[in-house]
């Protein structure tokens, strides 16, 4: 999941070569405003046909080296305001690494120092497909980025980049991103330990504790189970399948809004809605119900709807998982 910002932010580059917001959002169901808001969360797949899309119509391969130069602090909520207030680059780094989860599962990076050298690594926690490199480009470009304009200096160092080299970089020509190195074994900004210490230009103690504050509470949410979620799962299947937008009027919203805050916590109604389809279906197997009436109880189509969806949450048939279950040592 990522926040949706960050999709807005790509539509603002998308737009200086000339691509509508309008067009680039078309396929997606979404419009600028729903970009604009804080709260609203994009699945990866998602994320990754938008990638693709804005690079299609945009004709840049190059868009994630675009999207690091451009990237701000205020991009990233909470945690971008405790960054931007920090004391040191090495304090402001910390913060990202204890808190970065509050932004995207997706992706994590750890400060480590040896020696006289600092390196910043970016893990990967996702299959980021066809948009991998534009990802991995914007954030290791990204934070560079933000390194030089906290501190107002320019930070000596390299960016190393397990991708391969590619063939747009020799048009770009900016200095900035001589720094770059491809083909190596793992993601990660090197830079002279002794940056770590360098000042922020907006140093405020006292609103980075309340930044902090707040990202320990977004931080500590994220462990907790959602309300919206548990009640839309409990009503799903409550009287058959019920459509998105009944559940939404039972819990006195809008379908829009139901799935704006569904997106929020991390999950969506077809999520919500298999979830609980296969929690009942193993129950329903494990009492001995026939897969026709388990087909039907469900709201599928037929028996073999079932089976192909069975298939794809467990790895075996209804058939195999039952037989397996009554096989098993008590």
């Amino acid at each position: 999941m990522f926040p949706a910002v960050y999709a807005g932010h790509l539509v603002d580059v998308a737009a200086r070569f000339g691509v509508d917001a309008d067009e680039l959002l078309e396929p997606f169901d979404l419009e600028l405003d729903d970009l604009r808001d804080g709260s609203l969360r994009l699945e990866l797949p998602r994320v990754i046909a938008l990638i693709e899309r804005a690079r299609l119509l945009t004709g840049e391969p190059g868009l994630g080296v675009y999207l690091g130069l451009a990237m701000r602090a205020s991009w990233h909520g909470y945690l971008g305001f405790a960054v931007l207030t920090a004391s040191t680059i090495g304090d402001a780094l910390r913060l990202g690494e204890r808190f970065m989860a509050t932004r995207t599962s997706t992706l994590r990076y750890r400060l480590t120092v040896e020696g006289a050298t600092a390196f910043v690594t970016i893990d990967e926690h996702e299959d980021l497909g066809s948009a991998r490199d534009v990802v991995i480009l914007a954030l290791a470009v990204g934070l560079s980025t933000l390194g030089q304009a906290l501190t107002g200096q320019v930070l000596a160092g390299r960016i190393e980049l397990a991708l391969p080299k590619p063939d747009w970089l020799e048009r770009m020509n900016s200095p900035r991103l001589e720094r770059l190195v491809f083909g190596k074994p793992a993601h990660r900004l090197v830079f002279d330990a002794a940056h770590l210490d360098a000042k922020l230009q907006l140093a405020d103690p006292a609103a980075q504790r309340l930044a902090e504050e707040q990202c320990e509470r977004e931080l500590a949410a994220l462990s907790e189970t959602s309300r919206v979620a548990a009640r839309v799962r409990s009503l799903v299947l409550a009287d058959g399948v019920l459509e998105v937008d009944v559940v939404a009027q039972r819990l006195s919203m809008s379908a829009r809004t139901l799935k704006r805050r569904l997106s929020a916590e991390g999950t969506s109604y077809s999520e919500l809605l298999d979830q609980e389809r296969r929690a009942r279906a193993e129950a329903m197997l494990t009492g001995g119900r026939a897969i026709k009436e388990i087909a039907v109880r469900l709201g599928f189509a037929d028996a073999a709807a079932f089976s192909h969806a069975f298939t794809r949450w467990t790895g075996k048939s209804p058939s195999q998982w039952r037989d397996e279950r009554a096989g098993a040592p008590e």
